[in-house]
């Protein structure tokens, strides 16, 4: 196993210490960035070298998040109690007067509980926890301020950069480094989700996709020919990014094998929803369903259940169905995960009372649960279910005739055709 660490130079000399000492069957790559802004210049590399990375604090953590994407297993090391013991011991032996103190990065139930059960007496505690808004230079800036003003007799800090700054003009800084104890409890954890991450990622995917929409009048078949043609460009491009094989199964429907950690990635996500977003701008909608599963049969099936309900979106759409687990339409503000096999007694009883599946009842449920909202007209529900106004009609009254929903009203007549009833679901 391959674990990348970035952060400061000072700091990684302490976790590569304790990384080969407690895991000498990890190999340690270390991404020296000195400052946490510069944190997301090795994000790419870092990821495509090694199976999961560890953040030397929390700032270097989110500035890397906040211009780059993680997607390995990654993890940070935290200034808790064990870092904060260190520190107040070095003070306390130090000659610097200090009644007052400027410290940062560490959350104050954690710097209140410590400084109780130490026994250390400050007459005044300047407390800045980390905050994703603020940058080194702010909290370098805030420490100087209240030391130049007489605020401060001793600073504290979790930043290598701002450590050294203030060092260097001669301050009394101490510095928050990681501890042992807490290096080996979180390469611990990391190690825990990079196995597990494996272990998920060695599934099976499928992937159907089906065009639907394209004219079969002559006077535009030729242009037709065109766009199905660039698709299938645009397609072969997405098959090699998730390195999967891409099989063509008829006319407009496409197989795409794969395997689940790399299909399921975000990044690939999103490099559909592109390719999905490019179909509906030219007026080609893309219907995709993804399966998971131990063997090709599972996946298989799986593919084609999701698929039935992107079909039933007039714009397409993609939906992943993993065991029991049906999720989608994913990158969509109604997206939903819900059950495709129940077993939950309570709602095996209301489907039968009311006399719809049991996936309709979990799949409601989901929507309130999202949403907030439990009341509905026939266009709402027909929006959220992915069918048809009139089926939707028919299962608020089947709600309405079990009691398990209530009328509470009618949509303002002003529109042509009748008054929509608007239903309060009870589940």
């Amino acid at each position: 196993m391959k674990i990348a660490c970035i952060g400061p130079s000072d700091s990684m000399t302490i976790i590569q210490e304790s990384v080969e000492k407690f895991f000498p069957e990890i190999t340690f790559y270390a991404y020296v960035r000195e400052r946490t802004e510069e944190s997301w210049e090795v994000l790419e590399r870092c990821q495509r070298e090694t199976d999961g990375i560890l953040f030397s604090g929390i700032g270097v953590q989110e500035a890397a998040k906040a211009r780059g994407i993680v997607t390995k297993p990654y993890a940070h090391l935290p200034r808790g109690a064990y870092s904060l013991m260190r520190v107040l011991a070095e003070i306390a032996r130090s000659s610097y007067e200090h009644k007052t103190i400027s410290i940062d990065v560490v959350l104050d139930e954690v710097l209140e509980e410590v400084i109780r059960e130490y026994g250390v007496s400050f007459d005044h505690i300047h407390s800045m926890p980390f905050a994703i808004h603020h940058k080194e230079d702010d909290y370098r800036e805030r420490h100087l301020q209240l030391f130049e003003s007489g605020k401060a007799d001793v600073i504290a800090t979790g930043f290598g950069s701002v450590y050294q700054e203030l060092l260097e003009q001669g301050l009394p800084v101490f510095r928050l480094a990681p501890n042992s104890l807490q290096i080996r409890e979180t390469v611990r954890h990391l190690i825990e989700q990079i196995t597990a991450r494996d272990l998920r990622s060695a599934g099976i995917a499928i992937q159907n996709v089906k065009l639907h929409g394209i004219s079969m009048d002559s006077i535009n078949q030729y242009d037709d020919m065109k766009i199905e043609g660039r698709f299938y460009l645009e397609l072969l491009e997405y098959a090699r990014a998730i390195q999967g094989s891409l099989f063509n199964f008829g006319k407009e429907e496409y197989v795409i094998f794969s395997t689940r950690g790399v299909i399921e990635s975000p990044v690939h996500l999103d490099m559909f929803q592109e390719l999905l977003k490019w179909g509906r701008a030219n007026k080609l909608p893309i219907a995709s369903g993804i399966g998971i599963g131990a063997t090709a049969f599972e996946a298989e099936k799986s593919a084609r259940k999701a698929l039935s309900h992107a079909i039933a979106l007039p714009e397409g759409g993609l939906y992943i169905v993993d065991g029991e687990e049906l999720r989608g339409p994913i990158g969509q503000k109604e997206e939903l995960r819900f059950r495709t096999r129940i077993s939950d007694e309570t709602l095996l009883k209301i489907s039968q009372e009311v006399g719809v599946s049991p996936s309709y009842v979990d799949r409601i449920r989901a929507i309130m649960d999202k949403t907030g909202k439990n009341t509905f007209d026939s266009g709402d529900l027909a929006s959220c279910l992915g069918i048809g106004e009139r089926s939707a009609r028919r299962v608020l009254k089947k709600f309405l005739d079990s009691g398990h929903a209530k009328l509470v009203g009618k949509e303002n007549a002003h529109q042509v055709g009748r008054p929509k009833n608007l239903v309060r679901i009870i589940v």
